[in-house]
């Protein structure tokens, strides 16, 4: 991706936008080779700005049971 200000959002958050029983985890890779983070998860998911690199989405589910949802991620560059 390249370097700018991102958000992530979802649609149809199951259990809100701030829960660690399900959501989305992203990392970041640095292209200049320096130190990744993560970057995106519950209670922090933007905007943020971000160096170029590879952005690496995980959603988890930390919950038993079934989760009957869909939940598409959307990574928005905002400049």
């Amino acid at each position: 991706m390249d370097a700018g200000t991102y958000t992530l959002d979802a649609t149809d958050w199951p259990l809100g936008n701030d829960s660690w029983l399900m959501g989305i985890q992203a990392h970041i890779s640095h292209d200049d080779g320096s130190e990744g983070a993560t970057v995106f998860g519950p209670r922090n998911y933007g905007p943020k700005p971000l160096k170029t690199g590879t952005l690496q989405c995980n959603i988890f589910v930390n919950t038993t049971g079934e989760v009957d949802k869909t939940f598409t991620p959307r990574l928005y560059k905002i400049d």
